[in-house]
């Protein structure tokens, strides 16, 4: 069934189509990969499958997140680890005993994420599983509002009260649906809506400009929102957003009959003269001003987050990009204020990559080669003096370099490293 010509329910005709990826409506490739999730399960399970099987999602396979599966006994983890799939329960935050055996699992296949599964004890009740994928992702997609609408016209039995359920209402009220009203609390709300909930993993991408941190950081959101894992992202650079501040600055300069142009531009040339706004005085304010607003467009980010964090661009790359924009400044003060309020991160990884590497890929960079080496040269220097970064080859393939970064990710949560969050 596809969605795009055929919906499964008439309240996704009313749903832009710009917002089906956001809320859980799947494309072509997700489905054939659902599918091709179902396969393997069937294949590696196949000796350990209960009476119940594998369940799907009240709308089919096409659009099975998380896959229920029904064990008549344990299975051996190391062998699902072997089979290439990934532990993501404490990614999750399901509340059971760390050193309890795994009960979701990320199923990958050549470096890609299929599906999630969840290994249940019995039969799978599918408004629980409905509701349980909602509270692990804590919000409410226009999916989940589909499978419940479904749910009640098959006959089955809902709890009487559930803040996800609440939530599915409203959304639905808001698209002129009728079927969840027993629910509605009275007013409408655009979907997805949040639920309560918490941050988990803060993972930090780091690397120059070119070394292909948001390819990375958009794969392992794909990936990991594949196996039901909520995620959120922050990204925010020094200098960036400023908003008035940036055009007060450029006033001051016409006033002083300078070049309006931002002065980064003027740093990455090493034949064009310094700008004043890059030295002495005004250079250490103006470079105290661009920290602080850093710091606050980072936390104003942070704040909003759940589920799994990831960081595109984090600590090294604020400080590199200081040292870079304002060189020869004093800049011990910002540093420190960098160091000291920037939200902490439990796994740091750094994509490594040659300079002509970087320029390469980014050849309408107006910086250039001499601010990519300059940069490169100041986050050897701070990767020395800060606690230990997962170093990876950017030059390899996507896919390796997220199968690499999840296993850091379950690793570090399975062996309590956040407990030990250091700066």
């Amino acid at each position: 069934m596809t969605a795009g010509t055929d919906p499964v329910d008439p309240l996704i005709a009313e749903f832009e189509r710009t917002q089906w990826t956001r809320n859980g409506v799947q494309d072509e490739r997700t489905r054939a990969d659902r599918h091709r999730c179902l396969e393997v399960l069937l294949d590696v399970l196949e000796d350990g499958l209960g009476p119940e099987g594998i369940a799907v999602s009240p709308l089919g396979v096409d659009w099975t997140e998380v896959f229920d599966a029904h064990l008549n006994r344990p299975v051996d983890a190391a062998r699902l680890i072997a089979a290439g799939w990934l532990p993501v329960d404490s990614l999750i935050g399901d509340g059971r005993p760390r050193r309890a055996a795994p009960r979701r699992w990320a199923v990958l296949e050549d470096g890609r994420v299929l599906a999630g599964v969840r290994f249940v004890d019995g039969p799978a009740d599918p408004v629980r599983s409905v509701l349980e994928g909602c509270r692990e992702r804590s919000e409410v997609r226009l999916r989940e509002v589909v499978e419940l609408r479904r749910l009640v016209r098959e006959g089955r039995r809902f709890p009487v009260t559930a803040a996800a359920l609440r939530a599915a209402a409203e959304i639905e009220s808001g698209l002129g649906g009728r079927l969840l009203a027993p629910w509605a609390s009275g007013r409408s709300v655009a979907a997805p809506a949040p639920l309560p909930g918490r941050r988990r993993l803060v993972l930090a991408i780091s690397g120059v400009d070119g070394s292909g941190k948001s390819t990375l950081r958009a794969a392992l959101a794909e990936g990991l929102g594949r196996a039901g894992v909520p995620v959120s992202t922050v990204w925010v650079r020094p200098g960036m957003g400023m908003g008035r501040l940036t055009a007060l600055a450029a006033w001051g300069k016409r006033l002083l009959r300078q070049d309006a142009a931002p002065g980064v531009r003027a740093m990455a040339d090493p034949a064009a003269p310094r700008p004043a706004s890059r030295r002495g005085a005004v250079g250490y304010a103006w470079a105290l001003i661009v920290s602080c607003s850093f710091l606050v467009g980072v936390w104003r980010q942070h704040r909003s987050v759940r589920g799994v964090v990831l960081y595109d661009r984090h600590l090294v790359d604020a400080l590199a990009t200081l040292d870079f924009a304002y060189e020869g400044v004093d800049l011990r003060l910002q540093h420190r204020l960098v160091r000291a309020l920037l939200p902490r991160a439990d796994v740091r990884l750094y994509l490594d990559v040659p300079a002509d590497v970087s320029v390469a890929r980014k050849p309408d960079d107006v910086l250039g080669e001499h601010a990519v080496r300059s940069q490169l040269a100041a986050y050897a220097r701070w990767l020395d003096r800060l606690p230990p970064t997962v170093r990876l080859d950017a030059t390899r393939p996507t896919g390796d370099l997220v199968t690499e970064a999840l296993h850091v990710a379950t690793a570090a949560e399975n062996t309590g490293h956040k407990r030990r969050r250091r700066r």
